[in-house]
């Protein structure tokens, strides 16, 4: 228990006193502590906006990324194969997908894959033949995000790869 004692002052008032010597009474005020936690809250507020837009860029460039090598993977295969590879595309449902001939692949890109949420595609075509010569169609793929920046996917044909052009608002 903490010595609290009484002491007459030169006016000759009795006033309660803690001593500040003792080992006890180290630490922080109530004041500094919600200072403290002011701070904090008010540095997690503003920075929180800034994170929350760099992770969609994140999302935004790595389903980019994801579908043009998609699209390489499945240009390779049809080569190796010998068949032709279909990249399919749903707009609106927002899912892509790999077939051989007409029937799904297995595999690591065998399944129907998924945009992020906020993000949507559009194209001419709702599909990109892969042939085993090494040719495929034109194609332009668009993949935005709810601002309207984002990145353009093209195809050009034979022999070309998958060319990414960025598009801004």
């Amino acid at each position: 228990m903490l010595p609290i004692g009484k002491r007459k002052h030169r006016n000759n008032s009795i006033k309660a006193f803690i001593p500040l010597d003792n080992k006890y009474l180290t630490g922080f005020t109530l004041i500094e502590l919600v200072l403290v936690i002011l701070l904090i809250s008010i540095l997690i507020g503003l920075s929180t906006p800034i994170f929350r837009r760099t992770f969609s860029n994140l999302e935004l460039k790595n389903t980019t990324y994801n579908i043009s090598k998609m699209i390489n993977y499945a240009e390779e295969m049809a080569i190796i194969d010998k068949v032709n590879y279909k990249i399919n595309f749903d707009f609106e449902k927002g899912k892509y997908w790999i077939t051989k001939g007409e029937e799904k692949i297995g595999g690591r890109y065998g399944r129907t894959f998924f945009l992020p949420r906020g993000l949507t595609f559009t194209g001419k075509r709702e599909e990109i033949t892969l042939y085993p010569d090494g040719s495929s169609g034109r194609a332009e793929i668009k993949i935005v995000d709810k601002t309207g920046e984002g990145y353009q996917l093209q195809i050009k044909g034979f022999g070309s790869r998958v060319q990414i052009e960025e598009i801004k608002k």
